[in-house]
């Protein structure tokens, strides 16, 4: 009893431990205006490979604009494709320690893997709605925010190339 007592004391401690901040405040409940987020697809696939099915890797921009008055960190994304699109990407997260000052904004890259299950006419560069949930930090605590925005491999059609 007396060790089973210890190490849920122990796992307690360390969980706390891993709730910390930069900012040392936690989870506390964060009053911060949102970030403006726009996520685009950076990657296409060739014509000649349209019609093919299975994995392929898949580049994104990310772009945060920060409309606080409080510098904020972005510190992981995670992407997961919704519904039916060109192809799939199962929950994918990236870590990041990117700072971005108030007024200002930040664009970060990543590549995750995606699948697509059935050839389109448009291919893997058909569009895709994906759920983007941003974890962020700042010297008033934790937030995360989620948004749902489709991309689409095809140059000018998610208003970002």
């Amino acid at each position: 009893m007396r060790q089973s007592v210890i190490v849920l004391s122990i796992f307690t401690l360390a969980s706390c431990a891993s709730m910390q901040s930069d900012s040392g405040m936690g989870r506390a409940r964060v009053n911060i205006i949102k970030p403006e987020i726009l996520i685009s697809q950076l990657s296409s696939v060739p014509s000649a490979a349209r019609h093919v099915e299975g994995a392929i890797p898949i580049q994104y921009a990310l772009r945060v604009a920060n409309r606080s008055s409080e510098p904020i960190t972005l510190k992981r994304v995670t992407v997961q494709s919704m519904g039916m699109g060109a192809y799939n990407v199962d929950s994918t997260g990236r870590p990041f320690d990117t700072r971005i000052l108030p007024e200002e904004y930040q664009i970060v890259e990543f590549w995750v893997p995606a699948n697509v299950s059935q050839a389109t006419i448009l291919g893997a560069n058909g569009p895709v709605t994906l759920r983007a949930t941003l974890h962020f930090d700042s010297p008033v605590g934790q937030f995360q925010e989620v948004v749902v925005q489709q991309v689409n491999g095809m140059p000018g059609r998610d208003g970002a190339q």
